[in-house]
């Protein structure tokens, strides 16, 4: 009982304490009643109060932007043109050959023969084991064209020749005329 006789508070450390004590409650009061979810919304914002700085890399969607907002911009200019690349680096070579196996034009070949129905040899003049082709039925003229299927593959033997097989569209072999393209 002394001591607490002895312990005589003045009335500034009350009035801090006191203060104290109610700066502590309101920040605790802050904390505990955080913001609902999804209680703020366009109302409760001020003007460009929410700018890319504030916003997380890939957190906005095209569906959350407004119509107007989703257009393209007028186009920029074009850039210029980029250096030319090694005289020789691309080989682009071709034929178009009709149903007989006789060469209609082309570009790189040097021969084409027909080895059975639906079956031909196209030869160019160079070796295209690596390169990429694609063949496909069409008319060797200015005809409507003729329906079917090519397949393409490299010639087994000769390293300047393709093996281009045609068929109708049941799946049976068929001479037909064709386009073939070489890039190399």
């Amino acid at each position: 009982m002394r001591a607490i006789r002895r312990l005589r508070l003045s009335p500034a450390l009350v009035v801090a304490a006191i203060a104290l004590m109610v700066a502590l409650a309101d920040t605790g009061l802050a904390t505990v009643s955080a913001l609902a979810p999804r209680s703020v919304g366009a109302v409760q914002l001020k003007n460009n109060a929410v700018t890319s700085a504030k916003i997380r890399n890939g957190q906005v969607r095209l569906a959350d932007l407004h119509r107007t907002a989703r257009r393209p911009g007028p186009r920029g200019r074009t850039g210029p043109a980029g250096p030319a690349g090694p005289p020789g680096a691309v080989t682009r070579l071709w034929a178009v050959v009709n149903g007989s196996g006789s060469i209609a034009r082309g570009a790189g070949t040097t021969s084409a023969g027909h080895l059975g129905a639906g079956v031909y040899e196209v030869i160019f003049n160079q070796n295209v084991q690596n390169c990429v082709y694609v063949g496909s039925v069409g008319d060797a003229g200015e005809g409507t064209g003729t329906s079917g299927a090519a397949t393409t593959a490299r010639r087994a033997g000769n390293p300047n020749g393709m093996r281009v097989e045609t068929r109708n569209l049941a799946g049976a072999a068929a001479d037909r005329a064709f386009h073939l393209v070489v890039v190399c």
